[in-house]
Parts: structure tokens; sequence; C-alpha cells
């Protein structure tokens, strides 16, 4: 059987092989100019997917970069300002000290009174400063607002709330924010931080505590216990339900040492004279600070008032002692949060080479390969555009 081919057939195979060539060459082309191999999705559809997928995770790490980086400066200048607070407690204290002088006049307290107020408006503003960009550091979730207001009585609000926000840094792996001012300059634990030692408000004798700790917590269970002074040679120590745990004689500077407390007194203490020792209450540091100048400025001029003040005095270093060991807890936690973010970046760093490797393998062209194959395809083309030339050339004629 002979396979006949008509003129035009000829001319439309030449055509089509013409046309094939030179939609490889400009793919070729295309590789090389735009570097990738997956052009469109019908070029590898599945590969296309993946190629999606991938260019999402690298951009969700970016993302992730960016807040990291923001969290990361928000909490540097959390950790200065708490060294900040760190510095004005560090001089209250000094100051507190200070003021316990018997040799001091009542003018050289106005004037250590006038310091701390000046240590509580410092405070006050360090509890105030932004990131920077005008988002407060301690406001929590509010962090538009100023979150401490100074009222006309000098009184210290906090209008912030206890919001923390946690910000995704890497895959599955979420860092805290700043710490709402709340946790940071309210909730403060008082005396030593597990129990605190009060004379009473009524005393009008001159009794001054010297100190008072919990010697066993089991013992004690966190109870209420005064000592009561049934005669000013004699006391008895009660339970905050009324009953009498323990009792003796009262010697100035020895201990009482029952019920899993030890405190010791000085001075001469009146019948009916108050010294409780109970679980360490929360306190603001502004307040902290206020009661102690308030107590500064109070004029004492018999021996129950010097006892009062000096029991004032006693106990706000114990609670500027707790202070202290409190913002310095929230610098070691805002320092173990920066660690966690350098780590991030390491995490993030590893994982993005990762998915960029995958990535370049699904959608980077070869250059050497791609090159390599134009050249080809080019000579390809150039063969089926001779050999579509001549085909045009032919004519039966030429036989005759």
């Amino acid at each position: 059987m002979t396979l006949r081919l008509s003129t035009a057939g000829i001319h439309q195979q030449g055509l089509s092989a013409l046309l094939r060539q030179q939609s490889n060459v400009a793919r070729a082309q295309l590789e090389l100019t735009t570097q990738q191999k997956l052009i469109n999705g019908a070029d590898d559809p599945s590969g296309m997917a993946n190629a999606k997928r991938l260019e999402h995770a690298l951009s969700t790490l970016e993302q992730q970069d960016k807040d990291s980086a923001l969290v990361e400066h928000r909490l540097r200048t959390q950790e200065q300002a708490l060294t900040d607070v760190g510095t004005q407690l560090d001089r209250a204290r000094q100051l507190t000290v200070q003021a316990g002088n018997g040799a001091l006049s009542d003018a050289d307290r106005a004037s250590i009174a006038g310091e701390l107020r000046q240590i509580k408006e410092a405070i006050t503003a360090i509890g105030n400063r932004d990131d920077g960009t005008g988002n407060r550091l301690f406001a929590g979730s509010r962090d538009g607002v100023s979150p401490f207001v100074v009222d006309a009585n000098g009184g210290v609000s906090y209008i912030g709330d206890d919001g923390r926000n946690q910000v995704e840094v890497a895959p599955g792996l979420r860092v805290g924010d700043t710490d709402p001012g709340s946790d940071l300059f309210l909730r403060i634990r008082t005396g030593d931080g597990l129990s605190r030692t009060t004379a009473g408000a009524g005393n009008t004798g001159s009794g001054v505590i010297g100190s008072g700790a919990v010697t066993n917590t089991a013992t004690w269970a966190g109870r209420s216990l005064t000592v009561h002074f049934t005669a000013p040679d004699a006391y008895e120590l009660r339970d905050d339900a009324g009953g009498v745990v323990a009792s003796g004689p009262y010697v100035a500077g020895a201990s009482i040492n029952a019920a899993g407390i030890q405190m010791t007194l000085s001075g001469a203490p009146a019948a009916g004279d108050t010294f409780t020792i109970a679980k360490a209450p929360t306190q603001d540091v502004f307040a902290t600070i206020d009661t102690l100048a308030a107590a500064l400025d109070a004029p004492a001029i018999t021996a129950a008032e010097k006892a009062t003040r000096q029991n004032a005095i006693q106990a706000a270093l114990g609670d500027i002692s707790s202070a202290q060991d409190h913002f310095l807890s929230a610098r070691s936690d805002t320092g173990t949060r920066l660690a966690a973010l350098d780590d991030a970046k390491d995490g993030r760093g590893a994982y993005g080479l990762g998915l960029e490797t995958m990535l370049s393998n699904l959608r980077d062209v070869d250059p050497t390969e791609a090159a390599s194959r134009l050249a080809l395809q080019s000579t390809a083309l150039e063969a089926a555009q001779r050999t579509l030339i001549k085909v045009q050339q032919m004519s039966i004629f030429d036989l005759l």
C-alpha cells in the first residue's frame, strides 16, 4: 500500500513542528530569564501546590522574625526600666536606713520624706514608659494608655489591665510580651515575702520590733499570731481565734519563739500593746513609699510616737527589700524570655534554610542544564526552519 501525503499536509506538519520548536525555545528562554521552572500551574500542579505551601511557610517565618524583633525591643526596654526601678529602690532603702538614725532632727526626716516622694514620682514615670512607638510597656493589653494615674492627693491608680500578649516567634513557640504593671508595681509581697510583723496601731508603750520571721512553716501554718502584753513585763501569744498558744515574761531584746515563729522586741511595751506576725500581704510600691514618707513627716515627741515611727521604718525596710527582690525576679524572667528569643532566632534560621532548599529544588532552574537545553532546542528550531523552507520549495514541475 502506498502512503500519499498532500502538499498541504506536508506543509502543515512542517509548520506544526516549527511551532513546537519555537515554543520549546521560548520556554527555555523564559526559564533562563526567570530562573524558575514552575511558571504556570499547568507545568506541574503538584509541584506548584507544594511550592506555594513552602512560600507561605517562609512568609510566616518572615513575619515571625519581625514580631520577634519587636518583642525583643520591648523586653529590652522593660529590662532597662526594671533596672531603673531597682536603682530608685536602692536609694529608697539608703534613705530608710538613714531615717532610722535617732540623731536626726524632724527637719532632716522631712527632707528624707521629700526625697522619697520624688522617688515615687520617678517610679511612676518609669511605669508609664513607652517602647518608642507610642505603646506603653506596662499597660497590659491596653498599651495605648498611660497605665499609672496620679490623683490630686498623690495616690497612684492603675488603669491598664492584667493582659499580656503571647507572640509566636517560631513555629510552635510563643513568648510573652512585656509584663502588665499590675504584676510588677502593685502585687508585691511585703515583709520578708512570707510573713510580715506589725505593731498595733493603738500601742501606747515604746516597744519596737527588732525582727520577726517564720521558723517552721508547718507549725505556723500561715496563721496570724499576736503578742499581747498583759503587763509591761508579761505577754501572751494568741492565734487569730484568740486562743493562747504561748506565754511568758518579757525581756527586752530576747526572742519570743513559739508556734513556728520568732519575734524580737525591744523597748518598754505597755499593757495592752500588740505585735502581730501574719502572712505577708501584697502592697503596691507607691503605697510602701508613701506610708514611710507619711511616718517621717508625723511629729514624734513622746516615747510612744517615736516607737511608732521606728516601727514604721522597720516595716518599710522589709517592704522595700521585698520590692527589690520582686523587681530582680522580674528582671530574671525578662532575661529568660530574651534568651528564648535568641534560641527562636537560631531555630527560624535553620528551619528557613531547610524550606528554601526544598523550594529551590522544586522551583529553581539549573542554569547549566537550561542553557544546554536552549542551545539544543535552538539548533532543532533552525533545522526545522530549514526543512520547512526546503519543503516549500519542492514542486512536481521540478521533475519534468
